[in-house]
């Protein structure tokens, strides 16, 4: 038996023109992550999923210099993620998380760019996960996020400022008992030198010297700031530690000895903050929005607590809305035959070229129309407006060129969640993505394909499947029906809501179909549980029951993510943060579970798994950090994986798997950060054979 990859869905293409060129219209990112100023002034940006650094000119209106392609190479990058400029030379640090080591790029007066070394992929030091880095004094100190130690634990890895290794931090001392490091991420230095570590894996952020001695913060006596939501990262800036994650959407701001002063509001999920030449001026990325943003701050006013907002200056980012591209895809449903492939979506070339023009156009004259310095969610919001409103304009442009399907009984069903839409396909090709819903609302998450029983009152056609899509914003589920006459998908009814009653719903994720039942089966994450509904011969959903609550137990969930239901009545839960399989039988009850907390890729170890289905007599589940597809039989018992960490379009690699779907031993598995679908199959009578990049 083997699982191997064989192609993707989604555009990857990001061609510029000849440079240097404008910006706007020009420059589509894909999950940028880091950024810096050079000695001469200009910005440069990790574009990390199209794995290339772009240099813009110190006010972001041109695009100066590009480098890098895909690729294990000297001026190659597979997921270039983090940047650091040298004080005193023109070399800019890059942190290239895929191919496991860091790069020097050497810059001159032209931003003529070349590799100036490559180090930490050595045998003799063999980096997992390079992530943040920070320089002082001749030595550079690298997060190596996957490294495992004693008891899973990361590291960080010292190295001189040209690479040589010197020694490695495997944790702090301080206190009563070390601290481990697990999953660091940023890093950041304050005017003395003191490293401070985003120390993602136990949400702190931890303070040291560069050998590891905890450094302690006055306002709790202790060196790390721990009650965090999330620690992504750090920023020391102005004598002001900034945590991006430490609350939902925003950044908390604390004095430099663990003192919280305030927040800063409105954000998505930000991740590395540079500060501009000017000190009212910060350089923020928003990968999930695919946009660099320039932000007015007072960091100083800060003060008392407050809920304070910045003003965005910029942003960097062309919408990701142009054929066969995605945005923040997540999940999958449906499913293509080689019959299917045989038909396509009525289209005009020509036609959708020029709308396509018009709307790059248009687009423009929404952020001219912009005031410059508005707060950071009024932006946010007057951006999702002026998308969602190209979202309705295309659709009644798709409606009145009578662009369809020919069988819509057999498509694939894509949630592009950033752009406000359901995609669909009917041959599964690079490019053959296209918008088939009318605009849903933000948060649209989990899907699946449901059949009624027998035809449903104002069911428009019975024989082709109706889509069952959650939100996990507002806890709703729409039950969608797909429109011949029109080429859309359009709603039936909906149920839930948010919040906590047995009747309502916080944070859904995975849905199935039971085929026992056909009822509908819903991943509640947020109430650590599993709510199963039923669509009656009215066409009006009910709720059944829920089962499961918060705890570790047997019976019991921490944020359940998918389920896979068989026709014997067995359910399979992805119970993610405990880390393993539960398996509950057709009277809701649990019966066994296998998995544990682990790294690797051959065994039944899980690191947050994510998503599961099932196909073929066997189940499929998505581990998250150890970019895994496992597979598994009905007992449980390991049959072969699929691993590979990455952004290389042509390896099926991995970053962010969100819910995967099988379907006639086809694995469809949306990654949400490189924003494609990697499709594999599964040959059950293949001899057994890792496959791993």
């Amino acid at each position: 038996m083997s699982i191997e990859f064989q192609s993707y869905i989604g555009s990857v293409a990001a061609r510029l023109p000849e440079l240097p060129c404008p910006v706007e219209g020009h420059v589509s990112l894909n999950t940028p992550v880091g950024s810096c100023l050079d000695s001469l002034g200009n910005v440069w940006l990790a574009d990390t999923a199209h794995n290339r650094i772009l240099v813009f000119d110190s006010d972001l209106d041109k695009v100066l210099a590009e480098f890098g392609s895909t690729g294990d190479g000297p001026q190659q990058f597979n997921m270039p993620f983090r940047l650091l400029a040298h004080p005193n030379k023109n070399w800019v640090y890059v942190s290239d998380i895929g191919n496991r080591r860091i790069h020097i790029l050497q810059y001159d007066d032209k931003l003529s760019i070349q590799s100036f070394c490559c180090f930490g992929d050595e045998p003799t030091v063999e980096l997992k996960g390079p992530n943040g880095i920070a320089l002082y004094q001749g030595e550079l100190c690298v997060a190596d996020e996957f490294f495992e130690g004693e008891g899973g634990a990361s590291r960080l890895a010292i190295f001189s400022e040209t690479g040589q290794y010197l020694r490695s931090i495997h944790e702090i001392e301080g206190g009563y008992e070390p601290i481990h490091l697990l999953w660091p991420q940023g890093l950041s230095m304050d005017a003395e030198g003191r490293l401070y570590v985003a120390n993602t894996g136990f949400d702190t952020v931890v303070r040291c010297d560069w050998h590891g001695k905890g450094i302690p913060f006055s306002s709790n006596g202790k060196c790390y700031i721990d009650g965090l939501e999330q620690a992504r990262d750090v920023s020391v800036i102005q004598n002001r530690i900034l945590i991006p994650g430490a609350e939902p959407n925003a950044i908390s701001v604390y004095d430099i000895e663990g003192v919280q002063q305030g927040t800063l509001d409105g954000f998505v999920a930000p991740i590395q903050i540079t500060q501009m030449r000017d000190k009212s001026r910060l350089l923020i990325t928003e990968p999930v929005l695919a946009s660099l943003q320039v932000h007015h701050i007072s960091l100083p006013s800060i003060t008392d607590q407050s809920v304070s907002e910045s003003t965005v200056i910029k942003t960097i980012g062309d919408d990701r809305g142009s054929p066969g591209q995605f945005h923040f895809v997540t999940a999958v449903a449906g499913g293509i035959t080689p019959k299917s492939q045989q038909h396509h979506r009525q289209r005009f070339p020509v036609i959708e070229s020029w709308l396509s023009h018009q709307f790059s156009l248009q687009d423009k004259w929404f952020k001219a129309m912009q005031p410059v310095g508005m707060p950071s969610w009024l932006s946010l919001v007057v951006t999702a407006q002026s998308e969602w409103v190209q979202r309705w304009q295309q659709t009644w442009l798709r409606v009145i060129l009578n662009e369809r399907f020919e069988d819509p009984k057999a498509l694939l069903w894509m949630v592009d969640a950033g752009n406000y839409q359901l995609q669909a396909s009917d041959n599964g090709n690079e490019n053959s993505a296209s918008p088939a819903s009318l605009p849903m609302l933000p948060g649209s998450l989990g899907i699946a394909s449901y059949t009624p029983n027998s035809a449903l009152p104002d069911q428009i056609d019975h024989d082709i499947p109706m889509i069952v899509v959650g939100n996990y914003l507002s806890g709703t589920i729409s039950l969608l029906q797909y429109d011949s006459q029109i080429g859309e998908l359009v709603p039936y009814t909906y149920f839930g809501g948010l919040g906590a009653e047995p009747w309502q719903l916080n944070k859904p994720q995975g849905i199935t179909i039971d085929p026992t039942s056909n009822d509908i089966l819903i991943a509640d994450s947020g109430n650590h549980r599993i709510s199963r509904w039923h669509i009656n011969e009215e066409g009006v959903a009910g709720l059944v029951e829920v089962f499961g609550k918060l705890g570790d137990a047997h019976g019991e969930f921490h944020t359940p993510t998918d389920i896979a239901a068989t026709r014997d009545g067995r359910f399979y839960i992805t119970d993610q943060y405990n880390n393993r399989i539960e398996v509950y039988g057709d009277d809701n009850q649990w019966k066994w579970s296998f998995g544990q907390e682990g790294y690797g890729i051959n065994d039944d170890n899980f690191l947050l798994p994510t998503s599961i289905d099932y196909d073929s007599e066997h189940l499929f589940i998505s581990d998250l950090v150890n970019r895994s597809i496992k597979v598994f039989d009905l007992q449980g018992c390991f049959v072969d994986s699929f691993s590979g960490f990455g952004a290389d379009p042509e390896k099926g690699q991995l970053w962010m798997p969100y819910l995967l779907h099988v379907n006639n031993s086809k694995v469809y598995l949306p990654d949400c950060a490189l924003n494609r679908i990697n499709v594999y199959q599964f040959n059950k009578n293949k001899k057994l054979a890792e496959v791993s990049l």
